[in-house]
């Protein structure tokens, strides 16, 4: 139950974040944007603790950090809309975004995808290939 309302919740919030970006200012887009990538960034940091020994292998923090990743790429997919390739915030989007959505938006699909499967990593031993999909996604 409380994953169909956590799952429930992210998709309210994906829908109003989508909406809500179709009315922002480039802008505006570019830092709801930023600070749902640095979202990601975060949870990548602690699971790279833990691909690196720094830290230890746990189920549950592989969990909760996939989760929050998989949060707030889901917040992010809206934010990238036509004309906030550039605004008076700094980004750090690549140009292709704009060029060729159509891959941009399959790899965004697969990162966000790739987050949810990482979830599901119990086993230590399967949580360095979970997480290097993962990676290989987010380039």
């Amino acid at each position: 139950m409380k994953t169909k309302t956590r799952v429930l919740a992210a998709a309210a919030m994906a829908l109003l974040v989508t909406l809500s970006a179709a009315a922002m200012t480039a802008t505006e887009a570019i830092e709801q944007r930023k600070k749902q990538m640095e979202g990601v960034r975060d949870g990548i940091l602690v699971l790279s603790a833990i691909a690196k020994k720094e830290q230890p292998f746990d189920a549950g923090v592989v969990k909760a950090n996939a989760e929050k990743i998989a949060t707030h790429l889901d917040n992010a997919k809206g934010l990238f809309p036509e004309g906030s390739e550039t605004g008076d915030a700094e980004t750090a989007a690549k140009p292709e975004i704009w060029t060729d959505r159509e891959n941009f938006d399959r790899i965004f699909a697969s990162s966000h995808q790739a987050a949810v499967a990482l979830q599901s990593v119990t086993e230590e031993s399967a949580f360095p290939p979970a997480l290097g999909k993962l990676g290989n996604t987010c380039k």
